[in-house]
């Protein structure tokens, strides 16, 4: 992940009033795993985001965000 103005080649999507930008092979990979999912980690042996491809089913207590 970084920080960049978009390109004419780039997708943008605009979840919750934040815009993400990705080139076209980002976007075809995560069409193709069923989506992606970023989540913020502050444990003890890891801290920062996480992004996980696919829809996950098993979220538990700490608030996964892309779980309904």
């Amino acid at each position: 992940m970084a920080l960049d103005e978009p390109k004419d080649e780039d997708s943008t999507v605009d979840e919750g009033g934040i815009k993400f930008l990705m080139d076209a092979q980002t976007t075809d990979v995560v069409r193709q795993s069923g989506g992606l999912t970023i989540d913020y980690v502050n444990e003890s042996y890891r801290r920062g985001y996480m992004l996980r491809l696919g829809i996950s089913s098993d979220c538990d207590s700490s608030g996964c965000s892309g779980c309904g």
